[in-house]
This record gives C-alpha cells, sequence and structure tokens, in this order.
C-alpha cells in the first residue's frame, strides 16, 4: 500500500510535468500523460495487468508494462532526436544568414604598376 501512494504521486508529479508542457510539445505531453493514467490504473489495479497481458499474448503482467515501456522510451527517444535535427538545421541557417549579413566586401588595391608591366 505505501508503495503503491509513492508510485501514484510520483505519476501525479510526472501528470503535472506533462500538462504544463502540452503547450510546447503536444506529441510528447499527451504521450505522457496517457501513460501516467495508464501507469495509475494499473498501479492500483494490478491484476488488470495480468488480465491484459494475457489477453494480449504476453505471460504476465510485469512483462507487459515493461514492454511498453520500452515503446514509449523509443518513441520519445525518436520525437527528441527529430527535434534535435530541427534546431540544429534552425541554427545551421541562422549562423549562415548573420554570417552573410556581416560579410563585408574588401577593400579594392589600389593598381600597382609594376604588375602590370610584368605582363
Amino acid at each position: 500500500m505505501i508503495a503503491q501512494i509513492v508510485f501514484s504521486l510520483v505519476l501525479l508529479a510526472i501528470l503535472l510535468m506533462a500538462i504544463v508542457q502540452l503547450r510546447q510539445i503536444p506529441l510528447v505531453g499527451a504521450v505522457v500523460i496517457g501513460a501516467a493514467l495508464f501507469g495509475g490504473y494499473l498501479i492500483w489495479s494490478p491484476e488488470q495487468a495480468t488480465a491484459m497481458a494475457h489477453w494480449l499474448g504476453v505471460g504476465r503482467g510485469t512483462d507487459l508494462v515493461l514492454y511498453v515501456w520500452v515503446l514509449i522510451s523509443f518513441a520519445v527517444m525518436l520525437i527528441l532526436y527529430f527535434n534535435s535535427r530541427e534546431q540544429l538545421q534552425s541554427v545551421t541557417t541562422l549562423a549562415r544568414a548573420f554570417a552573410l549579413a556581416e560579410a563585408r566586401p574588401e577593400p579594392e588595391q589600389p593598381d600597382d604598376p609594376d604588375k602590370t608591366a610584368r605582363c
């Protein structure tokens, strides 16, 4: 019972963080909210995890929770990877634009009479 309360409090904190972040990263926030709600359901009725696992063809409820956790973790990593690539592309574009805006043409050198005479 104590573990269920502690786990529920942790999930509640995660749920609140996900709700706050929902506007910034909607897909990740929605997945985290769904996972937190699903986790809270399984914390308070662990026999349902086993029933769902048997229905899905997985041996134990613990294995089902582990598989779902791995899938969600990979999905979040993939989303973060794509966001990181997008930010890197934005920084590159911004750096190029800044470099072009700050570029100054080289001042022209006066013609050297010695060079023209040699040609």
